[in-house]
């Protein structure tokens, strides 16, 4: 499972150097095989995963009705904008220019983990992203059912 925030300079070829931890799990996980593609949240960030998850997640997308349009706007998205990765052996990986620009990436990144993907956001829209969502105490009406009943 995958957690924590990690901040990561990009190198002026559009690459990253995973944090050592996570070199080694990716690497004995998915033989450094990875997948990032333009995230499903409609939020400029991308989402990365490791070739096994992306599998399982890109089959129930493409299971998905081509005549509804949601369905179809999802599936060009999120398979359409998809990326094979490989990690070198220093643990780098090059982001597709494509989806640098998507997700508004120049100089560094916040790698964050959620569970079996991770996100990957430009550093000022994460910290913005951050200051509104601590800064925010919402109203009961607005957490969901689901959120209300969650232990933590």
């Amino acid at each position: 499972m995958f957690s924590g925030a990690n901040h990561i300079k990009v190198d002026g070829k559009g690459r990253i150097a995973l944090p050592t931890r996570l070199r080694e799990m990716l690497a004995v996980r998915t033989q450094g095989s990875l997948v990032v593609t333009a995230s499903h949240t409609y939020e400029p960030c991308l989402s990365l995963y490791p070739l096994d998850e992306w599998e399982q997640v890109a089959k129930k997308v493409n299971a998905l009705s081509s005549f509804n349009p949601q369905h179809q706007e999802l599936k060009r998205m999120f398979i359409g904008y998809a990326a094979d990765i490989q990690l070198d052996k220093t643990g780098r990986m090059l982001l597709p220019a494509t989806l640098r620009e998507f997700a508004q990436i120049d100089k560094a990144i916040y790698l964050v983990g959620q569970g079996e993907k991770f996100e990957i956001w430009c550093e000022e829209n994460w910290e913005k992203k951050m200051q509104a969502w601590v800064g925010h105490a919402p109203d009961a009406d607005e957490i969901s059912a689901d959120l209300q009943a969650l232990q933590l």
